[in-house]
């Protein structure tokens, strides 16, 4: 919880100094510590991925907290994860080829990286990291990229959020395919199976949004949206709250966000090479 906090406070505190400073903002990220493991790739012809440790499975009791039902995302073995090995595959070629670095100034680079892989992790070298959760807990799990560069042995490391994959039943979907997560716009999970996204527009906008994945498995229902917009009134800022469009005190604003905030979910994160 203080980490997020963190985040939006953060947040916020960039509005207030872009706005006075002619609209510059940034953002920050939260997501709990975890376990190193490695993925390797083996030199077969088909790239298939070895992972040399099994991912732990999580186990949540179900509670309901603040009318938000606490899913037991890990209660029950969830389906086979080789469906996102070809994923995998593209980041571990991305990290193996330096992030393709030889080929920045040539007409190749952009095709380089997998189809699937974020443009946004895409922009400097880090490590990158992975993971499966079952985020609305239907047996079906959800990977996670995420990416890094003070190693998970670290006890302050904070991965930032990448991409979110699920499965339709046929094929590997991104969850939030409208969206580019990295500087300006990331996640958290919560163990209630909350996914929010926080996000900042522009220099005198930021926002939350709320999402639970739909009974299909793999689009996100947006629950609730919280914006924050600021301007000036001749050299001092003046902010305006809203929920869903409504404007509300920020008071309202600060204690309806963290009504969704029950707890963060842990990962255990995998490192890819």
């Amino acid at each position: 919880m203080k980490t997020r906090k963190n985040a939006k406070v953060l947040m916020a505190t960039a509005i207030v100094l872009s706005t006075t400073l002619l609209f510059v903002g940034c953002g920050t990220n939260t997501t709990k510590e975890i376990e190193p493991d490695v993925i390797k790739e083996e030199t077969s012809s088909n790239k298939s991925l070895v992972i040399e440790n099994d991912v732990k499975e999580q186990s949540q009791d179900k509670d309901t907290t603040n009318g938000n039902d606490v899913v037991d995302n890990q209660k029950e073995p969830a389906e086979n994860t080789s469906i996102y090995d070809y994923i995998l595959t593209q980041y571990s070629d991305m990290v193996q080829n330096d992030f393709y670095i030889n080929l920045r100034d040539s007409d190749n680079y952009d095709s380089s990286f997998g189809e699937d892989i974020g443009l946004e992790i895409r922009t400097h070298k880090q490590d990158i990291y992975y993971t499966f959760y079952d985020i609305d807990g239907n047996g079906t799990m959800e990977l996670i990229i995420a990416g890094g560069e003070n190693g998970v042995s670290n006890p302050t490391f904070s991965p930032w959020n990448y991409d979110l994959y699920g499965y339709d039943g046929t094929n590997v979907v991104h969850i939030f395919p409208e969206m580019s997560f990295g500087y300006r716009t990331n996640f958290s999970l919560y163990e209630n199976g909350v996914i929010e996204v926080f996000y900042s527009s522009s220099a005198a906008e930021s926002g939350v949004d709320f999402y639970r994945i739909g009974t299909d498995g793999f689009t996100p229902e947006l629950i609730d949206s919280f914006t924050t917009v600021s301007h000036l009134e001749g050299d001092e800022p003046v902010f305006t709250y809203s929920q869903n469009g409504n404007e509300i005190t920020e008071e309202e604003y600060n204690a309806n966000i963290q009504s969704y905030e029950i707890a963060l979910t842990t990962l255990n994160w995998i490192q890819i090479q």
